[in-house]
């Protein structure tokens, strides 16, 4: 039929030649990695919808029909293995006609999800999940995967880029399916932008997936090549000089750049990225602490730089290669470094008196330079073997294996009177990390439905070396001081066993899923022989459905348990001088949290674009929470505990939509009620702290004079309560400018991060606590008014253009 289609286009084209003057002209391009589509099919429709003309895509995806008379057309697109794509046009006189990209998307002929999706939409939705193509994004450009995250209709990330999502931190996050031992921020930083394709944010996650994450998980889809070839694209950033960097002592220095490449030959695909990223921060804060230890109160104001200089750069590869009919594997290796100085030198005044009588006992001023540095390598290795055993059943295997070199010191001094050395620490510590996950699965394909089993297997080793210096009294002679300093052997192992049910009927589709689970944590301190066991049987059910209701509605409904496990940061109880005022510290004793979530939605499709609306509950035990206590009359113990329960209810509501031809729009809008309820270290009453917390994340993405485009993009934060205070809220707006040259090859885009005019307390970020003997609170103030400039090199694209122009009649002749 696609052949029969193509030679009947192409009669009728010769058949009209040269009976009119107008052109119309555009090129066909992969939805999700955007590579040109070569020999696509095009034709063009009348009113009537016959046939006017036809033709077929050249080797980089263009196409051009001539000699058209006015009217409405109908344009279809048709390529093997995507959807077909038809847009209506309408020609008034004009010489020429350029359509710019047409995006087409793959078809999918698995049994999966009921999808509600439109044409050429960034946003998808099915019963677990939703998914959103990362180029709309483009306030990302040039920078990690967390740039692209934290604009989902349902995150919100802080000033410490910590990211929540319907306000639970806890998330884990995968790429390409595979799940990693690392903190979501250090593996979204470690992933350059421009090397996603899309994102899923898994809402309700089913059995086969791990628990972990009461937030749920966020998936990165990197670009693939979609056709036999090669392609690669190049991007280089650099940023101005800083519009006001607070006096800090050092230059901030933001320069970077990304490449990638896609190819595939026959059954051979490979993938792959190299990355590098220089992104200093400006900051200032500003706190003011008091504590009350028995008829004494200190008052210990203070204010200074608080900078950050860091760096990251890593390359990535991915392997696909078809044995044969029954057999593939899948090869993929991830390295890279992460760098951060954090440089905060602040000035305390301190002054102590008597509460009874009011009489000043003391008063003095000090100087705290602080330099804390955290480092380390990355090296994954993943490794997936499929077999096909016949139509109905197939097995997969896979191993990862991970290892991460972390390690980093903290120095500190106090110096009185800008005179007098009092104090020099030196915190140092190394941290590496061993992991590995082994899987085994089973796949049985029914009529209209399919059957997932399997078991898991991950095992994780942390061995922690904590070692404190200190002199007294401005000495360079730094002695050990044993009660802060030892050594820490973490290993957790877990064993899964699961089973997963997809069904799906002519508008429904419904999963039922079981997961077992036993949890072994075994924590060592080496220096005292302390053990700290804990060990637990736990199921994890999970439910989705999805129900189309036809008009573009479709109704969905998921429940799912799920499990937030602690990280070896949270329960090291070795003490570390993060800086002058607080003593960090964590509980080997801290238990998981259990999290039940379930969820109903609505999502309506329509003509460009679509809308969503979830309500959600979440209900967890043991939640866990950061909190202060006074150590001594100028320092602050912040410690790890668990209080009784949280709960939140809430809703978000979200889409995308094309109201003008040249503007799109897309965003999300998040609320929810959070109570956390719990006794905190030695308070004898339990505390309760409950308030309404909401979030928005809203951008547009403007097109015009043909090759410019501009965008804005605001992420809002509303104030949260803690169980011991509150965290203010905390609002990052950016605006771009691009320009594409060259057909399109090369796009220089201009990037205003943080954009402030005024005093609106764009990207800072206000914490409080207290209790009944001590108040703190603190400003950190990051700076504001970014401005970057990005270029972004279609290699593969520019090639094509440079390349020596063709005989048109020999082309088509030949």
């Amino acid at each position: 039929m696609n052949r029969f289609f193509i030679i009947f286009c192409y009669l009728i084209t010769i058949q009209t030649a040269f009976a009119q003057n107008s052109k119309l002209s555009g090129i066909v391009k992969d939805s999700l990695s955007t590579v040109p589509i070569p020999f696509a099919s095009i034709g063009l429709l009348d009113a009537n919808n016959r046939v006017v003309d036809g033709v077929v895509a050249d080797t980089a995806g263009s196409f051009s029909l001539s000699n058209l008379k006015n009217g409405k057309y109908s344009l279809t697109v048709k390529f093997i293995g995507y959807n077909q794509k038809k847009t209506t046009i309408e020609i008034r006189g004009q010489k020429s006609l350029d359509l710019g990209t047409i995006l087409i998307s793959a078809a999918d002929n698995r049994l999966e999800q009921v999808t509600v999706t439109t044409s050429g939409t960034g946003q998808r939705h099915t019963s677990d999940r939703q998914s959103y193509n990362a180029s709309q994004y483009k306030n990302a450009v040039g920078g990690t995967a967390l740039d692209i995250v934290k604009n989902l209709p349902s995150a919100s990330v802080d000033a410490n880029g910590n990211i929540s999502m319907r306000g639970n931190a806890g998330v884990i996050v995968l790429i390409n399916g595979k799940p990693s031992f690392l903190d979501p921020a250090t593996l979204l930083n470690q992933i350059a932008a421009n090397d996603v394709a899309e994102v899923e944010y898994i809402t309700s996650p089913t059995a086969q997936f791990d628990p972990d994450g009461k937030g749920g998980i966020i998936n990165l889809k990197t670009k693939k090549s979609a056709n036999n070839g090669f392609a690669w694209i190049l991007n280089l950033q650099g940023g101005l000089p800083s519009i006001e960097d607070y006096d800090n002592r050092e230059i901030q220095k933001r320069f970077g750049g990304d490449i990638a490449f896609q190819y595939k030959k026959n059954k051979l695909e490979l993938n792959g990225s190299a990355n590098y990223l220089r992104n200093d921060n400006a900051g200032f804060r500003e706190g003011d602490v008091n504590t009350v230890i028995g008829d004494r109160q200190t008052f210990f104001p203070s204010r200074g730089e608080r900078s950050f200089d860091k760096y990251n750069f890593g390359i990535r590869l991915n392997s696909t290669y078809e044995i044969s009919d029954k057999h593939s594997v899948n090869l993929g290796a991830l390295a890279s470094r992460r760098f951060q100085d954090r440089i905060a030198d602040i000035y305390y005044t301190n002054r102590t008196i008597q509460p009874s009588s009011g009489e000043e006992i003391s008063r003095t001023n000090y100087f705290n330079p602080n330099l804390q540095n955290k480092q380390g390598e990355f090296y994954l290795l993943d490794f997936s073997y499929q077999y096909k055993i016949n139509a109905s059943h197939s097995l997969q295997l896979g191993a990862i294996y991970e290892y991460a070199n972390i390690y980093g010191s903290t120095k500190n001094a106090n110096i009185e009177n800008g005179i007098d050395t009092v104090q020099w620490t030196d915190n140092k510590y190394t941290n590496p990390l061993r992991g590995l996950r082994l899987s085994l699965q089973h796949t049985w394909a029914i009529e209209n439905a399919e059957l997932l089993t399997g078991y898991q297997l991950r095992n994780d080793k942390q061995k922690g070396e904590f070692e404190y210096f200190a002199s007294e009294n401005g000495t360079n002679n730094l002695e050990l001081v044993p009660e802060f300093t030892g050594k820490l052997d973490a290993t957790n192992k877990i064993h899964a066993l699961f089973t997963q049910y997809d069904h799906k009927l002519m508008n429904t589709q419904f999963s039922l899923g079981l997961r077992y689970e036993y949890y072994q944590r075994d924590l060592l301190l080496l220096n005292t022989n302390q053990e700290y066991p804990y060990s637990i049987h736990q199921l994890y059910p999970t439910f989705n459905l999805m129900q189309d209701l036809g008009s573009g509605w479709s109704w969905k409904l998921a429940a799912a348990r799920r499990v937030q496990r602690n990280n070896n940061f949270e329960l090291n109880p070795i003490p570390e001088r993060e800086h002058s005022e607080t003593l960090e510290q964590g509980d080997p004793e801290l238990l998981p949290e259990f999290t039940t979530n379930a969820e109903t939605g609505l999502v309506k499709k329509l003509k460009t674009g679509s809308v969503f609306l979830n309500a959600y509950y979440q209900h967890t035990k043991n939640p866990i929470q950061r909190v202060n206590s006074v150590y001594a009359d100028t320092i602050l113990r912040r410690v790890f505990t668990n209080a009784d329960y949280a709960s939140r209810y809430g809703v978000e509501v979200g889409g995308e939509a094309k109201p003008l031809s040249w503007l799109k729009v897309n965003g999300g809008f998040n609320i929810y009620n959070y109570k956390i309820s719990g006794q905190v270290l030695d308070d004898e009453e339990t505390r309760t702290n409950r308030e309404w917390v909401y979030s928005l994340n809203a951008g547009l993405q403007a097109e015009f004079l043909k090759s410019w485009g501009a965008g804005l993009q605001v992420n809002y934060l509303s104030e949260r309560p803690t169980v011991q205070g509150m965290d203010s809220r905390f609002v990052t707006p950016h605006f771009n400018v691009s320009k594409a040259f060259v057909k399109g090859a090369i796009t220089a885009q201009l990037q205003w991060q943080f954009m402030e005019l005024g005093n609106w307390g764009v990207n800072e970020q206000r914490i409080t606590t207290f209790s009944r003997d001590f108040y703190t609170t603190t400003n950190y103030i990051y700076e504001k008014n970014v401005f970057l400039v990005n270029l972004n090199v279609n290699l593969d694209k520019l090639n094509r253009i440079l390349k020596l122009p063709k005989s048109e009649f020999g082309e088509k002749e030949f």
